[in-house]
């Protein structure tokens, strides 16, 4: 990768962790707030999801923006 194809990484790369942690912290607080228990679930499950999507990102970045 040349500099420029590494800095749009790293953009990018922060832009959808950025984005994560938006949805993120809305599925927490959605736990927070008096729900039934599938929506619970459902929540949590994005919470999962998010913090598995954030590792792969992070991964990525280690791979490639050395």
């Amino acid at each position: 990768m040349n500099e420029e194809e590494v800095r749009l990484l790293r953009k990018w790369l922060h832009d959808l962790n950025n984005r994560l942690g938006t949805i993120l912290a809305t599925a927490e607080l959605l736990q927070m707030e008096q729900l039934t228990t599938k929506a619970t679930e459902r929540a949590r499950l994005i919470e999962t999801k998010s913090l598995e999507v954030r590792e792969i990102i992070r991964q990525i970045g280690e791979y490639y923006v050395k």
